[in-house]
């Protein structure tokens, strides 16, 4: 900082504005590098803007390509129904398969509805102890209650597990009855209905469908099982010993006909009779015709591609003054044309042409399909870089081969044999065909059971003590026992066993299942595990004489299973169960094919379609560690940069201006020094003789 009264010094002695002349010094020294700063800063800070203003335009641009690789986007299907009172379409899935379902509605799913005796408070006691729920199909005689001759009454669900109620001192009445079995959340409701007479009932409703309907058994405090004196919680028993409930409603299946061919669901709200319709039955109509027809919804996925063409035409002209020429106006109302910040930044060019790359480019992967391009439908680029759509070629496209369209677009793998299929991929996968060739199929651990010594149909088990102990994949089991049950084949005696190993808590908490089936040539049960791989067991570790001796299951290890191994265009992979993964650095990596048991070779083709490309382009350029936030974030250090040279500038300045003054004052004093001799030489001069002026 100059002292001010230094300031204030300067010109006295010499009359010389050398504040005025300093100042403009300074200035004069300072212009040319605060304007290269000033510049670089204008530029950089602009840049940013743009590149901001391009980020948030991609990103409007990748929203509308997000929209043709999301299966609703191509795939949305519309529906054309006859009106009916019996059945109605309520929902589509993409994977619907177009085509004409003709349907019946032959009866609808009823639940099974029991109802108490009549309380005369609904808070009055019920009596303690524990209701045994069991699921099934029920019998039951003119007045409701549950035919009472073993076996004939009542067919227990073998796949269904039991469910207990406690009555307790805490809830000890109709209402706490009533709400413990609500709590239970095991699929039935309990109501308290007032008959209008002063009473009120249970009523106790099932889910809908005629193997779900309810055998009640109670066992009181005192230890009384199904207790028949009609007090207590006996009044709620329902089974071939007592009925103290009356069955008002049975349940009952659905049954309908689907072109001719009778099917039966527990529900009126049915989703898997055709995959992908979702349908709400009424009422029965038997014979009543009910059409429902499945067609692609062409005019959504038109308007759709449209929509794109519009979005990336708009993308061109929000980015335009960025990175190309645009005329403005000047003080004085002159135009002239200026060059955006990007114009010739290699970033935003390269941006720009790789998008423009893949507007024209063919899209790798789809070597078995009509259109690899945009320009096989009608959608071409002008010479002013923008889209525009050939109407006719575009119209015939989605009249002739709008499969074709939808996988352009949309992501589509393919494969020449169906055992090797693509079952993932990511970012890194590159689309293209590849030659997959599988030198060891994939096997799952298995056990083969011995020859049954016991007849089927109709094996009863009660009284027999068929427990056994498994390990599944190297996780053991707690001892299981087969359900006390009679199991009219053996298929169904492969289903309980199937269920009784899976519900086991150590084996299901690992993620590990079996398959059990029935092998009717050899007579005998295999069990299989569900997982693939060297780590795919299964042991018998324990197990009774009689399961042994009937059913053939001894103590045994079984056949472990295989990991599959193979190349993907001859580089060996990594099998992983039945999973093949690629080399890591290749081509491929990131793909995940499923083997099949019996494939050897295949090749197959993945594509992420038009939209996913572009999409995953997209994302390396704005995602949040993409190409524009490392140049963004470089543009900042940059500005950091030039607050750095400021300050060295502004202390050169400083430096330059205090110079500057220091030797203006050295004028000064000279100057000073040279009036105080000429004064001093005048007076001498004056005293001398001859030369001394006289009055």
């Amino acid at each position: 900082m100059i002292d001010n009264n230094i300031l204030q010094s300067l010109g006295a002695g010499s009359g010389i504005d050398t504040v005025g002349l300093t100042k403009s010094l300074v200035e004069i020294e300072r212009a040319a590098p605060q304007q290269r700063i000033d510049s670089k800063r204008d530029k950089a800070e602009t840049q940013i803007s743009d590149f901001g203003l391009m980020s948030n335009v991609l990103a409007t641009l990748q929203d509308a390509a997000d929209v043709l690789s999301d299966p609703e986007g191509l795939y949305s299907k519309s529906a054309a129904f006859t009106q009916s009172d019996a059945l109605v379409p309520v929902e589509l899935d993409t994977d619907v398969q177009a085509g004409t379902y003709n349907f019946t509605v032959e009866a609808i799913a009823s639940s099974q509805s029991l109802t108490s005796v009549a309380f005369s408070d609904p808070e009055e006691a019920v009596g303690e102890g524990t209701l045994t729920f069991n699921f099934g199909n029920a019998t039951v005689d003119g007045s409701g209650a549950m035919l009472t001759t073993p076996g004939s009454g009542f067919t227990a669900d073998a796949l269904a597990d039991s469910v207990e109620i406690t009555i307790d001192s805490a809830n000890n009445s109709l209402e706490g009855l009533r709400d413990a079995i609500n709590d239970a959340d095991f699929g039935v409701q309990a109501s308290i209905v007032n008959d209008g007479l002063g009473g009120y009932l249970l009523q106790v409703t099932a889910e809908s469908g005629a193997n779900n309907e309810l055998e009640i058994s109670v066992s009181e405090t005192s230890g009384t099982i199904d207790n028949t004196d009609g007090v207590g919680l006996s009044r709620f028993s329902f089974n071939e010993t007592a009925s103290q409930l009356a069955q008002k409603q049975e349940g009952a299946d659905a049954e309908l006909t689907i072109n001719g061919l009778t099917v039966y669901r527990e529900s009126n709200t049915i989703d898997d009779i055709v995959q992908g319709l979702k349908l709400d039955v009424l009422q029965a109509e038997p014979g009543a015709l009910v059409t429902i027809t499945i067609t692609d919804d062409k005019t959504f996925a038109e308007q759709n591609i449209r929509d794109f063409v519009e979005a990336y035409n708009i993308f061109l002209e929000a980015i335009a003054p960025a990175v190309g020429l645009t005329e403005v106006e000047d003080d004085e109302g002159e135009t002239e044309k200026v060059l955006g910040s990007l114009a010739n930044d290699p970033l935003a060019k390269s941006m720009l042409s790789q998008i423009r790359s893949v507007m024209a480019n063919a899209i790798p992967g789809l070597s078995d399909a009509n259109f690899t391009s945009l320009a096989g439908i009608g959608i071409r680029t002008d010479l002013d870089g923008n889209m525009s759509i050939d109407e006719e070629t575009f119209t015939r496209a989605f009249e002739n081969n709008f499969e074709d369209v939808q996988k352009l677009f949309s992501p589509y793998n393919s494969t020449s044999d169906n055992s090797v299929s693509i079952n993932n991929y990511n970012s890194s996968t590159l689309a293209g065909d590849y030659e997959v060739v599988v030198t060891t199929p994939p096997s799952r651990g298995s056990y083969d059971g011995d020859a049954l010594t016991v007849g089927f149909p109709s094996l009863d088990t009660t009284g027999r003590a068929y427990s056994f102990e498994i390990s599944v994949d190297g996780k053991a089991s707690a001892s299981l026992a087969i359900p006390e049950a009679t199991y009219d084949s053996a298929d169904d005696m492969a289903t309980a066993l199937t269920t009784l190993i899976n519900s086991d808590t150590t084996i299901s908490e690992a993620g590990s299942s079996v398959t059990v089936e029935y092998n009717s040539d050899l007579n005998r049960f295999d069990i299989i595990s569900d997982k693939y791989g060297a780590s795919s067991t299964i042991e018998i570790t324990a197990a009774d004489a009689q399961l042994t001796t009937e059913l053939g299951l001894s103590v045994k290890t079984g056949t472990d299973g295989v990991t599959v191994a193979g190349t993907i265009d001859g580089v060996e992979g990594f099998g992983s169960g039945k999973v093949l993964l690629p080399k890591l650095g290749e081509p491929a990596q990131g793909l995940a094919l499923i083997i099949g048991d019996s494939a050897t070779s295949a090749t197959v083709s993945f594509s992420r379609g038009f939209a996913g490309e572009l999409s995953l382009l997209i994302d390396n350029f704005v995602g949040s560690n993409g190409l524009i936030a490392t140049r963004e974030s470089n543009l900042e250090t940059s500005i950091d940069a030039l607050d750095g040279d400021q300050e060295k500038l502004d202390r050169r300045m400083s430096s330059y201006e205090e110079r500057l003054i220091n030797q203006f004052i050295a004028m000064e004093r000279i100057i000073n020094s040279l009036n105080s001799s000429g004064s001093f030489l005048d007076n001498l001069i004056n005293t001398l003789p001859f030369t001394a002026s006289r009055d």
